[in-house]
């Protein structure tokens, strides 16, 4: 609330010093209003196992979640964008290609002249990432601290491997300032989570990272020693546009509400302090771990190419139904993976002692048959692909009807954003008991159009972090 008085004041001062001196007002142009008009926000977040990721079929990650329910107080839709580097993120920003950056970005006099930052989310500081000895599990505490750098003066010739274009830069080149020495900096491409990795399976001997991740990292990795500062705390924060006042103010008033909160805690444990955080982080089915979003990826993959899907969408699609639980059961008798009921089970040649690569075949199958109901009167694959879930969910009667419906209005009966409107006329009685167009009566249409959305919006999540 804070930031919002102050930027008003000063916008006030301005006006007045201006009108006194008969200047003419020129007041830059707040670029961010547009994206509460247009509901959407473009967002770069790093993909790492803190951030954000993809974690059994579903999105996760602090960042993630924060912004989330940003997006979700304000009507907005996220879009984000990984990238490697922070500096990355700040060109991306610079030139117009994202309207925030969502990473535990360090406060300096440098960035405040290029970005304005949101309120501080936390204070970090930077440490060094070394391995201890090879026998720490069996000699004494002592004589581990004899191998570990504890003092500046001890970084001396040694090489410090970081990610390139980050902040870390400019403190190793303070400390050869302060030490009247040399340390070798090499910049690569990685970012701090891999280079953490690198330290502990010896393929380098030191890094530098920002406590949070180191405290994440260090649970998984007990041969890491991360307890040595190199810098100062500072203070850690979002960044936005230099000229993007309505977005900066807005995110302030949802940090100052939320971080004062029990459930701000909550989160930040959940993502770097609670042990599951670091089981998580390793699990297959993690996009920082083995990468799989199903355990059955292959079979997946296989049935999709074979009908020609993309397998990131019935992956989502899979996830939407049953979340991967393959004793999962819904209503009508609906059972497994892809929630197909009975009759339909029995027209695949499925039941429910069938594998699970069977039921995923034959929902493969299914989504086959419908594709091809729509794909005269829809000739766009990517369109039809929107009516195809959705018939997956309401059964494909409900959707000719909508189609029939917006084609009398004069829509396009070939366009989502056009059909799910007429679909939701079918809750009317009104309308579905006398509309001599609706064939097949009443559909909780709410309830499929969050269906289309939600898979849509994981398959673009899936986009995102698998195919960068």
């Amino acid at each position: 609330m804070k930031h919002h008085f102050l930027n008003i004041i000063c916008l006030f001062i301005t006006l007045f010093l201006c009108q006194c001196n008969g200047q003419q007002t020129i007041v830059p142009t707040d670029n961010s209003i547009e994206i509460f008009t247009q509901k959407e926000i473009r967002i770069a977040i790093e993909n790492s196992s803190s951030s954000y990721f993809i974690y059994r079929g579903a999105p996760m990650g602090y960042h993630y979640e924060l912004l989330h329910r940003f997006a979700q107080k304000h009507g907005l839709t996220p879009r984000f964008i990984t990238c490697k580097t922070p500096q990355e993120a700040f060109d991306m920003l610079q030139n117009g290609n994202c309207d925030m950056i969502a990473m535990h970005l360090s406060i300096t006099g440098e960035r405040v002249k290029k970005v304005r930052f949101t309120t501080p989310l936390r204070e970090v500081h930077q440490v060094l990432v070394q391995r201890k000895p090879d026998n720490w599990r069996t000699t004494t505490a002592e004589e581990i601290e004899k191998n570990l750098i504890r003092q500046p003066l001890q970084l001396a010739g040694k090489a410090i491997v970081i990610p390139k274009n980050c902040n870390f830069t400019s403190r190793l080149e303070n400390i050869m300032q302060e030490i009247g020495d040399i340390v070798f900096i090499c910049e690569v491409e990685q970012i701090s989570e891999e280079l953490f990795d690198a330290v502990a399976k010896g393929l380098i001997d030191y890094t530098i990272c920002d406590d949070h991740d180191a405290t994440l990292n260090g649970r998984y990795y007990s041969n890491i020693d991360s307890k040595t500062p190199i810098g100062f705390k500072q203070n850690a924060a979002w960044a936005v546009g230099i000229n993007a006042a309505a977005l900066c103010d807005s995110l302030n008033l949802f940090l100052d509400d939320f971080l004062n909160s029990s459930e701000a805690t909550a989160l930040y444990n959940k993502y770097y302090r609670h042990p599951v955080a670091c089981r998580m982080m390793r699990a297959t089915q993690h996009s920082q771990g083995e990468g799989c979003i199903t355990p059955w990826d292959e079979t997946l993959k296989q049935a999709c190419q074979k009908y020609g899907f993309d397998w990131f969408l019935v992956a989502s699609l899979m996830y939407q139904e049953s979340k991967f639980d393959v004793e999962a059961r819904g209503t009508k008798g609906a059972f497994g993976l892809m929630q197909m009921i009975p009759e339909t089970m029995e027209q695949y040649g499925v039941d429910s002692l069938s594998f699970p690569e069977e039921h995923i075949v034959a929902g493969v199958r299914y989504l086959s048959f419908l594709d091809k109901m729509f794909a005269e009167s829809i000739p766009d694959s990517s369109e039809r692909m929107k009516f195809v879930v959705a018939a997956y969910n309401s059964g494909p009667g409900h959707i000719l009807d909508a189609q029939r419906l917006a084609k009398r209005a004069a829509g396009n009966p070939a366009k989502w954003d056009e059909v799910a409107p007429k679909l939701l006329e079918k809750n009317d009685p009104a309308i579905y008991r006398t509309d001599e167009d609706i064939k097949h009566g009443y559909c909780k249409c709410a309830i499929t159009i969050n269906y289309v959305n939600e898979i849509f919006e994981r398959y673009e999540h899936y986009n995102t972090i698998f195919r960068q």
